[in-house]
């Protein structure tokens, strides 16, 4: 009723590729976040899902009535997000590695500043099934805080890239990334971050990543909060300024 926060799923996932969105069962389709409580971000949110046959008409999406399909009530809800579930990234593997052709990632949390990154599966968009009962993606486990949030999965050639935001378990907020051959198990990079505090609009946070390559250019666009309060911004692998 009071929050909602979406994502477009089944994107191009492949590495400069062409980011356009497919379709399944004739439509196009939105992961989000929602809850019943005023506040920012108030516990407990939940994850539903949405479709239009149009993503470029300014209309209503139509939400799936079994929504939510995701939740901190569910007989199987895992450990790790007991108290919360957080933004939410949907690729179809078309290999169907994991024996299922659609895979979301989303960080679920256990505790204030506690937030890790598990994994669920579906053959049809809207039954979801949990994989596995730990989190893919954790950072924090000594100090039980930290946040590992946001994930975007891209193919970078036969390896499955997870750029995420962290924070907690290191002063403010940055980006970085996880890498997997499998989806299953993540190694995650711990040399220097893809984006971290640096300028006066993100003195604060610089997090929340979406990465795009485009014509041999890596576009890092992410949430900035600074001077300017929250705002989006931009990072470049090569300077594009004039």
């Amino acid at each position: 009723m009071w929050q909602a926060d979406g994502g477009l799923a089944l994107m191009d996932y492949n590495w400069a590729g062409t980011c356009e969105l497919q379709k399944f069962d004739g439509k196009y389709w939105m992961s989000f976040i929602g809850g019943a409580r005023q506040g920012y971000e108030t516990d407990p949110l939940a994850i539903g899902m949405a479709w239009t046959t149009n993503p470029a008409e300014p209309v209503e999406w139509k939400r799936f009535a079994g929504n939510p399909v995701l939740s901190t009530q569910q007989a199987d809800v895992r450990d790790f997000e007991k108290k919360t579930l957080y933004k939410s990234n949907i690729i179809w593997d078309k290999s169907e590695l994991l024996g299922y052709p659609f895979v979301m990632f989303y960080n679920g949390k256990i505790k204030n500043g506690y937030e890790r990154i598990g994994m669920v599966v579906s053959t049809d968009m809207v039954h979801w099934r949990r994989y596995g009962n730990e989190p893919v993606v954790a950072n924090g486990e000594k100090q039980q805080r930290g946040i590992s949030g946001d994930p975007q999965i891209v193919k970078i050639g036969n390896v499955w890239v997870m750029f995420y935001f962290g924070a907690g378990w290191k002063p403010k907020a940055f980006d970085l990334f996880a890498c997997s051959y499998d989806l299953v198990h993540w190694t995650k990079w711990d040399g220097p971050h893809l984006i971290e505090p640096s300028e006066p609009w993100d003195d604060v946070y610089a997090h929340k990543p979406w990465m795009i390559c485009h014509e041999g250019i890596v576009y890092h666009f992410y949430c900035a909060v600074g001077n300017q309060g929250r705002v989006i911004a931009l990072a470049t692998s090569k300077d594009l300024r004039p």
